[in-house]
C-alpha cells in the first residue's frame, strides 16, 4: 500500500482490495449459484442415472471455473480512492460503474469478519449513509490497519466540519471503555431462552421450499408415496411415533436456535467510546457496529417469558435513517441484566434518565381490550360451533383452545400497556407473557399523526402515532381530548428544541 513520507496512507492514489477479496467474491457468487441450483442438484443426485451424474460433475466444474475467473476479473477491476472529500469507487466486469460518496453523507463505518477474513487477517468495511436502510458500500477485504485509517480519515473530516461539538471524532482503541461483556454461561442462557418456535418455523419453511421446488421440476412426490401407502397409514395411526416426531422436532428447533445464538453473540462486548457505543460479536462472522448517541432514535428492551425467569434482557437501539430501519439493521445486545439496562439509559439520556423512574404512567382505554377480544370471538367461536355441527369435535376443541389463548393474551397485553411523557422523554411499556419498553427523546420526533376509526370516534377515542428517523411508535386508544393535548405539547417540544438528532 502506498504511504506518504510521514507514514500516512495516500488515499488519492487508486488502490485495490486485499487479494483475499478474490476468495470472498467467489464465495458470494458460489453461494448464490448453489441456492438457485440446489433443487436440480438434488434431483440429479438422488433420482438421476449414473451417466447423468457424470455429466452433472462436468457442468459443476465448468461453472466453478467460470465463477473463479469472474471473481479474479472483478477483483482487478475494483479500485477505490479519495478525491475532493469524496470516496470514489470504480468497479464492474461487463458494465463499468463509478460510485461517489461524500464524506458528510457517511453516517457510520462498521467492520465485519467471517472465517475467511480471519484466516487472512482482513476485514470487511461497511459504510451506511443517510437515506439508505442497508449498507451503501461494502469493501470486501482490507488490511485492518488500512480499514482503520480509512475510518479515521473520514471521521476526522466530519469532526472538522462539525459545529462546536465533539461528534465525529476518530475512534481509537485507547478511548474504549468496556461496559458489558457476555460470558459463556450467560451466552448459553441467552440461547436457552431464545424463541425456539422461530427455529421450528425455519424447519417447516425449508421442507415446504423443498416440496415446492420438487413439484416445479416435475417430480410427483405424492405419486411416489402412494407406493408406500400401507406403511404411511400404519405410521400415521401410531401415536407413539407421532409423539416421538413432535419431541424430535422440538429438540431440533432448540438446537438450531441455540447454535444460531452462539454463532451470533459469541464474544459479545459493548464499549463506550466518547459519545457513542461500539458493539462487537460473532464466532465465525465477527461484526462491529458503532452508534453515536445523537443518532440513536429509539431504544427498546424486551424480555420474553423464559428471559423473565432468567432475569436477562435484550436491547435494541435504532439509528437515524430516511428509511425505516429493520430489526436486522438495528443494533442488538442480548444477555443484559437490569443494571446494564439502567447504565445504558444513563449514557444515552444523561441526566434525563432519572425522569424514567419518576414518570407517571397511564393506561390505555378499556376499548383496547374489548377490540382484541371482539376479533378473537368473531373468528374462533363461530368456527368452533361450525366444527361441532360437522362432528369434528377434536378440531372444535382446538379452535376453542385458541380462543381461550387469545383471551389470556389480550388481558395480559392490556394490563401491561402503559405510556408516559415527561419533560424530555416518552416511555411506552407493553408485553404479553414478558415485558417490553420503548423510549425516545422528545426532540428527536419528526412528525405526529392522530388516527381515529369510526368505532373509536363513537367512544371519543384516538390513536397517536409518533414518527422518528428510525421508525414509529403508536399509543393506541386514548381519549381524543388527551390525544390533542399530547400532540400540541409534543409539537411545542419539537419546535422549541434546537438539538441535533442526526
Amino acid at each position: 500500500m502506498m504511504k506518504s513520507s510521514n507514514g500516512a496512507y495516500d488515499f488519492t492514489i487508486p488502490r485495490r482490495q486485499s487479494y483475499a477479496a478474490i476468495l470472498l467474491i467467489a464465495y458470494k457468487l458460489y453461494k448464490v449459484l448453489l441456492r438457485q441450483l440446489l433443487p436440480f442438484l438434488l434431483i440429479f443426485l438422488f433420482g438421476g442415472s449414473l451417466g447423468k451424474k457424470d455429466s452433472l460433475m462436468y457442468y459443476v466444474i465448468g461453472i466453478a471455473i467460470l465463477g473463479f475467473i469472474y471473481s479474479v476479473v472483478s477483483f482487478f477491476k475494483y479500485y477505490f480512492f479519495f478525491r475532493d472529500d469524496k470516496l470514489i469507487v470504480q468497479k464492474g466486469v461487463f458494465k463499468r460503474s463509478v460510485i461517489e460518496i461524500p464524506f458528510d453523507r457517511i453516517q457510520s463505518i462498521n467492520f465485519e469478519q467471517n472465517l475467511i477474513h480471519r484466516i487472512f487477517n482482513v476485514v470487511k468495511l461497511n459504510m451506511d449513509t443517510a437515506g439508505s436502510a442497508g449498507s451503501e458500500l461494502q469493501i470486501n477485504a482490507l488490511d485492518h490497519t488500512l480499514a482503520s485509517a480509512i475510518s479515521e480519515h473520514i471521521l476526522k473530516h466530519k469532526s472538522e466540519n462539525a459545529v462546536a461539538t465533539e461528534e465525529g471524532q476518530p475512534i481509537t482503541e485507547s478511548k474504549k471503555q468496556v461496559i458489558f461483556r457476555l460470558p459463556i454461561a450467560q451466552l448459553l442462557k441467552v440461547g436457552i431462552t431464545e424463541n425456539h418456535l422461530r427455529s421450528g418455523g425455519i424447519i417447516i419453511f425449508f421442507l415446504i421450499w423443498i416440496w415446492e421446488n420438487l413439484k416445479d421440476i416435475g417430480m410427483d412426490v405424492m405419486e411416489k408415496m402412494e407406493e408406500y401407502a400401507p406403511l404411511a397409514e400404519a405410521i400415521s395411526t401410531s401415536l407413539v411415533i407421532i409423539a416421538s416426531l413432535v419431541i424430535l422436532f422440538m429438540i431440533v428447533s432448540f438446537i438450531i436456535s441455540l447454535v444460531r445464538t452462539v454463532l451470533k453473540y459469541y464474544g459479545l462486548q459493548m464499549f463506550r467510546i466518547g459519545d457513542g457505543f461500539v458493539i462487537e460479536s460473532g464466532l465465525f462472522n465477527k461484526r462491529e457496529h458503532a452508534a453515536k448517541d445523537h443518532k440513536i432514535q429509539l431504544v427498546r428492551w424486551t424480555q420474553n417469558l423464559l428471559q423473565k425467569w432468567s432475569s436477562i434482557y435484550e436491547l435494541r437501539m435504532k439509528q437515524a435513517s430516511s428509511m425505516e430501519v429493520s430489526d436486522k439493521k438495528s443494533i442488538q445486545v442480548a444477555g443484559l441484566e437490569w443494571e446494564d439496562i439502567k447504565m445504558t439509559e444513563a449514557y444515552l439520556f444523561k441526566e434525563q434518565h432519572r425522569e424514567l423512574s419518576a414518570m407517571n404512567l397511564h393506561s390505555v382505554d378499556p376499548y383496547y381490550r374489548f377490540r382484541r377480544l371482539y376479533y378473537w370471538s368473531v373468528i374462533f367461536l363461530p368456527l368452533a360451533g361450525l366444527l361441532v355441527y360437522l362432528g369434528e369435535n377434536k378440531f372444535a376443541i382446538a379452535a376453542f383452545a385458541w380462543f381461550c389463548f387469545g383471551v389470556v393474551t389480550t388481558l395480559l397485553s392490556y394490563n401491561k400497556k402503559r405510556y408516559g411523557i415527561s419533560e424530555n422523554l416518552l416511555l411506552l411499556k407493553g408485553g404479553t407473557f414478558g415485558h417490553s419498553a420503548t423510549m425516545l427523546q422528545l426532540f428527536k420526533l419528526q412528525n405526529l399523526m392522530i388516527e381515529s376509526t369510526p368505532f373509536q370516534r363513537r367512544r371519543d377515542l384516538a390513536s397517536l402515532t409518533l414518527f422518528t428517523a428510525s421508525g414509529q411508535v403508536t399509543i393506541p386508544d386514548i381519549a381524543y381530548d388527551k390525544c390533542l393535548l399530547m400532540k400540541n405539547y409534543l409539537l411545542y417540544k419539537i419546535e422549541s428544541n434546537s438539538e441535533s438528532w442526526m
